[in-house]
C-alpha cells in the first residue's frame, strides 16, 4: 500500500474490504431511489452484477406486487418524526432475483444525511433456508400433534373397550362379596376384585401419562382436609401392610394447616403411589409419612412430604432412572414386582404441576425416603394437630400407658395424647411396662400393641390383670387390620375395653380412649373421617324416579343393584331412542345415561330431550362413560348433561351425583332458569355448611364466604379478559373454575349465568358473553350482600 495514501482513502479501502466479504446484501440508494452501491453479497443473493444494478431503481429488487407499498414506506420514512427508530426495525419481506424467482428475506434500512443529499442503506439477508427449516418444524409439529391426537383417541377408545367389561367384573364382584358366601368363595372373589382393580390402575396410569404428555391434565383448586387425604391414601394399602406385618404410620408437624386449597385427588394419587411402592419393596419394618410446612406468606405454605421405608433400597447410580417414563431399576424388578414404570414419572410431574418437585434418598439394604413438596394456600387458621381438640377436653390430666416396640408408633401416640392434655408414659416392651405397674405407677388407661417380641399385647394384658382389674385400668388393643381375634377366650380374660387398628388415626384413637374411659363419644356429625351413613337412606331422603340408559346387559344389572343399595328401583332402556320413548310414557327425575349406545348415543339423546321438554322441565341427566380423557366431561356438559361419572361406576360416585343435583321437593323441575323465581342463595346449602361448622370448625362458613368474596373479583376479571380476547376456550375454563366456588355456597342465579358462559365458551364463541357477564356481576353483588346477611359477616 503506498505510503502517501490519505487517511480518508485508507478508510474507504477498509470499508470496501468489509463490503466485499459481507455475506449479507448491502445496498445503498439515493433520494431518487437509484442504486449507488451494490456489494458482493448483493450480487450473490440477487444474481445482478454490480455494474448492471448500480443506477437502476431499487424497486428492481422487489416483486411487482410489493413495489407500490415499498415506495409508500420510503415516503413515510422521509416524513416521519421518528425516522431512526422506524427505519432500524428489521422487517420480513419478499425479494426477487434476476432470474425472476422470489425468496423471503429480512431487511433493515438506515438513512444518512450529508448536506442536501440523503443516502439510504439496506442490509438484507436471504432467509430461504431458515424459512424452509421453520416450515419443516411446523410440519413435524403438526404431524406430531396429529399423532398425539390419534394416540389420545386410541387411548380413549381403548379405555372404553377395557373399562366396559371391567365395570361388570368389579361391580358384580362387589355385589357378590355382599352376599353370604363361604371363606373359600370369598377368597376367590377378593382375588378377582383385586386383579380387576390392578388392571384398572394400569389403565389409569397410561391415561394419566398420556394427558400429561399432551398438556391436557389440569390441577384443581378446592379446600380439602389434609389429614383425611393422608388417611385415605394409607387405607388403600393398609391391608397389604398388615399381611406383611409392616408398621404403617404418619406424622404431621405442628406447623401444618389442617385444611389446604389444592387438588386433593392428585395429591392422594401421589401419596398412594409412593406408599404402594414402599410396601411393595419392604419386607419388614415400617413405612412412615412425615409432613411439615414452611409459611411463604400469610396464606401460602410450602408443604413437604417424606415417605420413608425400611425396604431393599436403591443403588445411587440407579436413582435418576426411577423418574423416567416406563423405567424401573432393572428388568428383574418388573418380573418380580410388576408395574408399568409410570407411577413415579406421573407422580413427579404432578408434584411439579402443584408448584413443587420430587426427589429420593436411598441406601441399599437400609431403605428409601421419597420427598416431594407442593405449594398450597391454607383454607383456614386451624392447625392439623389441633384436630378434634374440643372433644378431647375430658382427657386432660389423664395418665396413659403406651406400650409399643415400634418407636414411630410410640412417638405418634405420645405426641397426640400430649396435644389432648394427657400425661403419657411410654414403654418399648411388655417387661418395661410391667416394671411401671409393679413399681406402683398409676394409670387411667393403657394402649398395648398386639404384635411385640418376647411378650405380645395379649400376654402383657393378662399379666396386667394380675395387678389391675378392668375398671381400675381399662386397656385398648392396638392391632393391624388383618389381625384375627382367634383367642377370644383370652381376649375376654384380658378385658380389653376397645380395639384400635393401625395405622393410628386421631379420630379412632380419641374414640377408643373415650370409650375405654366411659366418657361420652364424639358426636356423629364431627366424624370428618368417618364413612358415610347407611346408603339405603338416600332414597328416603331423596325420592327419585330413575331411568337407566345402558346397552350392555351386564352393566344394566350392576347399575340396578347399585341403585338398589341406595334404595331405588330403576327402569332400564338400551338406547337413546328408547330414552325418548320412555319419557313420552312416564316422567323421570333422573336419567343415568351411557354416552356410547347404538341407534342414538347419549349425547344426541340429551340434546333432543332438552330441546323437546325445555331446560326447566327436563329430567337431570348423569353421563356415564368409559372414556376417561380430558374433554369428555366438557362434551357431556355441552350436550346439556348435568353431571358426569366415569366407568367403572362406583356406588359412591352415583350417591354423590344424586345427592349433588337432586332436591326432594323439586326433583322433577329443579330451579335452573335463573329468573327472579330462583333464590339468590340456596339456604339449604348454607344450612348444611353451618351444620358441619357447629361440630367441626367454628369459623368454617365465615371463612368459606370470605374466600368466595375475595376470590370472585379475580374470577370475574379472568372471564372479562377471555371475552375481550375473543378466546372461547379460555372463557369456558375460567367459567368452569368459578362455577365450583359458586355451587359450594348455593348461589343459584350466579350458577345459571356461569353455566351459560361455560356453554358459550365450549361452543367456541363469545358472542353475547359480555351481557351475561354483566348479569353475573350484578348477581355477585346481590349474593355478597345476601351472604353477609345470612352469616352476619361483613363482606
Amino acid at each position: 500500500m503506498p505510503k502517501n495514501l490519505s487517511a480518508a482513502n485508507l478508510t474507504a479501502a477498509q470499508l470496501q474490504g468489509i463490503l466485499s466479504i459481507a455475506d449479507d446484501a448491502i445496498i445503498c440508494f439515493d433520494n431518487a431511489l437509484e442504486i449507488i452501491l451494490f456489494n458482493f453479497g448483493a450480487e450473490r443473493i440477487f444474481g445482478w452484477p454490480a455494474h448492471e444494478a448500480v443506477g437502476q431503481i431499487i424497486d428492481l429488487l422487489l416483486p411487482p406486487r410489493y413495489r407500490e407499498g415499498h415506495d409508500k414506506l420510503v415516503e413515510g420514512f422521509r416524513q416521519s418524526g421518528d425516522v431512526a427508530r422506524r427505519m432500524a426495525e428489521r422487517r420480513s419481506i419478499f425479494a426477487i432475483r434476476r432470474d425472476g424467482s422470489e425468496f423471503p428475506a429480512e431487511a433493515s434500512i438506515s438513512r444518512l444525511e450529508s448536506g442536501s443529499s440523503i443516502i439510504y442503506t439496506v442490509i438484507l439477508r436471504d432467509i430461504t433456508a431458515r424459512v424452509a427449516h421453520e416450515r419443516e418444524l411446523e410440519a413435524a409439529r403438526d404431524k406430531a400433534e396429529a399423532a398425539m391426537q390419534a394416540k389420545s383417541m386410541f387411548l380413549a377408545n381403548m379405555s372404553h373397550e377395557i373399562r366396559t367389561p371391567l365395570n361388570a367384573v368389579i361391580g358384580m364382584t362387589s355385589l357378590l362379596l355382599n352376599t353370604p358366601i363361604d371363606d373359600e368363595q370369598r377368597n376367590y372373589a377378593e382375588t378377582v376384585r383385586a386383579s380387576s382393580e390392578a388392571l384398572l390402575t394400569i389403565i389409569n396410569d397410561i391415561l394419566d401419562y398420556s394427558k400429561i404428555e399432551v398438556g391436557k391434565l389440569e390441577i384443581e383448586r378446592y379446600p380439602f382436609d389434609l389429614r383425611r387425604c393422608l388417611e385415605e391414601a394409607m387405607d388403600l394399602i393398609s391391608a397389604e401392610a398388615g399381611e406383611k406385618t409392616i408398621n404403617l404410620a404418619y406424622f404431621i408437624d405442628d406447623s401444618v394447616p389442617a385444611s389446604l386449597v389444592g387438588d386433593v385427588t392428585r395429591l392422594r394419587q401421589i401419596l398412594a403411589n409412593l406408599l404402594a411402592n414402599a410396601i411393595k419393596f419392604t419386607h419388614r419394618g415400617e413405612v412412615v409419612i412425615n409432613v411439615s410446612a414452611v409459611a411463604v406468606d400469610d396464606r401460602r405454605h410450602e408443604i413437604l412430604f417424606a415417605v420413608r421405608d425400611t425396604g431393599i433400597g436403591i443403588a445411587e447410580d440407579k436413582l435418576q432412572m426411577l423418574f423416567e417414563s416406563f423405567s424401573q431399576v432393572d428388568a428383574s424388578t418388573t418380573r418380580k414386582y410388576g408395574g408399568t414404570g409410570l407411577g413415579l414419572a406421573i407422580s413427579r410431574r404432578l408434584a411439579e404441576m402443584m408448584g413443587g418437585r420430587m426427589w429420593v434418598e436411598s441406601t441399599v439394604g437400609a431403605g428409601s425416603t421419597f420427598f416431594f413438596n407442593i405449594s398450597a394456600e391454607a383454607a383456614g387458621s386451624q392447625l392439623a394437630n389441633n384436630f378434634l381438640q374440643e372433644y378431647a377436653f375430658a382427657l386432660a390430666g389423664r395418665r396413659v400407658l403406651i406400650v409399643d416396640d415400634n418407636s414411630t408408633n410410640r412417638r405418634i401416640l405420645v405426641k397426640q395424647t400430649l396435644v389432648w392434655g394427657m400425661l403419657p408414659s411410654a414403654a418399648a416392651s411388655g417387661i418395661e411396662a410391667l416394671d411401671f405397674i409393679r413399681h406402683g405407677h398409676a394409670f387411667d388407661v393403657g394402649i398395648l400393641d398386639m404384635s411385640m417380641p418376647e411378650m405380645d399385647g395379649l400376654a402383657l394384658a393378662l399379666e396386667i390383670r394380675k395387678h389391675r382389674d378392668p375398671l381400675a385400668l381399662p386397656l385398648v388393643m392396638l392391632t393391624s387390620v388383618t389381625h384375627q381375634r382367634s383367642r377370644d377366650d383370652k381376649m375376654g380374660q384380658a378385658g380389653f375395653a376397645a380395639y384400635l387398628n393401625k395405622p393410628i388415626k386421631p379420630t379412632a384413637l380419641l374414640d377408643a380412649l373415650l370409650h375405654a374411659l366411659r366418657i361420652a363419644p364424639i358426636p356423629a356429625a364431627a366424624r370428618a373421617l368417618a364413612p358415610p351413613p347407611g346408603a339405603a337412606k338416600l332414597a328416603v331422603e331423596l325420592p327419585l324416579n330413575i331411568l337407566v340408559a345402558e346397552d350392555n346387559t351386564v352393566n344394566q344389572k350392576v347399575l340396578q343393584q347399585l341403585l338398589a343399595h341406595l334404595g331405588y328401583r330403576a327402569d332400564v332402556v338400551a338406547s337413546g331412542t328408547e330414552v325418548l320413548d320412555a319419557l313420552e310414557r312416564q316422567n323421570y327425575d333422573v336419567i343415568l345415561m351411557d354416552v356410547q349406545m347404538p341407534e342414538m348415543d347419549g349425547l344426541e339423546a340429551t340434546r333432543r330431550l332438552k330441546a323437546r321438554f325445555g331446560q326447566a322441565a327436563s329430567p337431570w341427566v348423569i353421563a356415564m362413560t368409559a372414556n376417561a380423557m380430558l374433554g369428555d366431561r366438557e362434551k357431556c356438559l355441552a350436550a346439556g348433561m348435568d353431571a358426569y361419572v366415569p366407568k367403572p361406576v362406583e356406588l359412591d360416585d352415583i350417591r354423590a351425583a344424586l345427592a349433588a343435583i337432586a332436591r326432594p321437593a323439586t326433583a322433577s323441575t329443579p330451579p335452573r332458569n335463573g329468573d327472579e323465581g330462583s333464590p339468590v342463595i340456596d339456604r339449604s346449602r348454607i344450612a348444611h355448611l353451618m351444620e358441619i361448622q357447629d361440630e367441626r370448625q367454628p369459623t368454617l362458613v365465615g371463612e368459606v364466604v370470605e374466600m368466595f368474596c375475595n376470590d370472585s373479583p379475580r374470577h370475574l376479571e379472568n372471564l372479562a379478559a377471555a371475552i375481550r380476547d375473543g378466546d372461547g376456550e379460555r372463557l369456558a375454563n375460567a367459567a368452569h373454575r368459578y362455577l365450583s366456588s359458586i355451587e359450594n355456597l348455593g348461589a343459584e342465579r350466579m350458577r345459571t349465568q356461569c353455566m351459560e358462559l361455560e356453554r358459550l365458551g365450549r361452543a367456541g364463541t363469545v358472542t353475547g358473553a359480555g351481557q351475561v357477564l354483566e348479569q353475573l356481576r350484578h348477581e355477585f353483588a346481590l349474593a355478597r350482600n345476601r351472604l353477609a346477611a345470612i352469616v352476619g359477616k361483613p363482606t
